[in-house]
């Protein structure tokens, strides 16, 4: 089963090399806003409130709903389900949503120019030049908000990919890559590609992925921060925050987790966060005592 992830933002698909990709490979495409309109039916869940789990913004009583944790575990449980429904291209960003412990996902970075992303949105929106700008740039550093939020300093890493696009040339016709350097581009790779869709564990990873991402949402209600692991439906839960009433969110947290299909055991320990302080004190200890006259 082949598993392709693209990293690219907003205006920046290179859609004739997805395309070729997919064509080649018989992918199913799932870029981010078609991902997020597809979670938000499954999991009736609005669209905006998707977006703006994903793009770190204000969620209204975020800290009693607990929307956003929700959100983010839905997009984990469709990401998951697809994956595990055949072959699949994901364009965008969210495909860092995946964890690393699935194993045979080949991916790709693609740091498309400016100058083709401007040009996008102006013919696509039908902005200005500058207001094409101000949005990519907004666009970009909800991007970084959400890196944050999976504790990664950046989605723009080399060294987390296994190819970075190069535009060394552009079809200004089209605004996007030349046919030539697609083709190139897909003779390299594929011996890369053939090598990791022989890998023959990938499928049990993506059903472990797949259970703890719905364990994920079955327990996102609590409002705790987890780390959820699943090894053959053997779940283990890691509590990284502190809780008011350890014993009692244990218990909460196994017997919801208990009831979700697939679930064989469930474990819970301390995480390594758990009784770290939030508050940083700063005392001065050397500074001289002085009487008050």
């Amino acid at each position: 089963m082949t598993l392709i992830a693209i990293t690219c933002g907003i205006y920046a698909s290179p859609y004739r090399f997805i395309d070729e990709l997919s064509a080649l490979y018989q992918c199913t495409v799932y870029e981010d806003p078609a991902l997020v309109k597809q979670t938000g039916q499954a999991h009736d869940l609005k669209t905006d409130l998707i977006f703006k789990a994903i793009q770190c913004r204000q969620i209204p009583f975020d800290n009693f709903t607990h929307d956003r944790k929700k959100c983010l575990a839905a997009l984990k449980v469709q990401i998951s389900k697809n994956i595990l429904s055949g072959p699949c291209l994901f364009s965008g960003v969210l495909s860092h949503l995946i964890p690393a412990s699935v194993s045979g996902i080949y991916r790709i970075m693609s740091p498309t120019p400016m100058q083709i992303r401007r040009q996008r949105a102006m013919s696509i929106a039908q902005l200005s030049s500058q207001a094409a700008s101000n949005t990519i740039i907004r666009s970009d550093q909800s991007e970084q908000r959400f890196a944050a939020q999976l504790n990664l300093d950046t989605l723009w890493d080399p060294s987390r990919h296994d190819l970075v696009l190069e535009w060394r040339k552009i079809d200004a016709a089209t605004y996007d890559m030349p046919q030539e350097e697609v083709n190139q581009t897909l003779e390299k790779i594929r011996p890369k590609i053939k090598k990791l869709m022989g890998n023959a564990i990938k499928n049990k990873h993506a059903v472990d992925f797949n259970i703890s991402a719905r364990v994920d949402a079955a327990l996102a209600g609590l409002g705790h921060h987890l780390i959820i692991e699943s090894n053959s439906g053997h779940v283990l839960i890691t509590l990284d925050r502190k809780v008011m009433n350890l014993a009692r969110a244990q218990k909460e947290i196994t017997d919801l987790a208990g009831t979700v299909e697939g679930v064989r055991s469930v474990k819970t320990q301390i995480g390594p966060n758990f009784y770290r302080s939030g508050t940083i004190r700063n005392l001065n200890l050397t500074a001289p005592f002085k009487r008050k006259n």
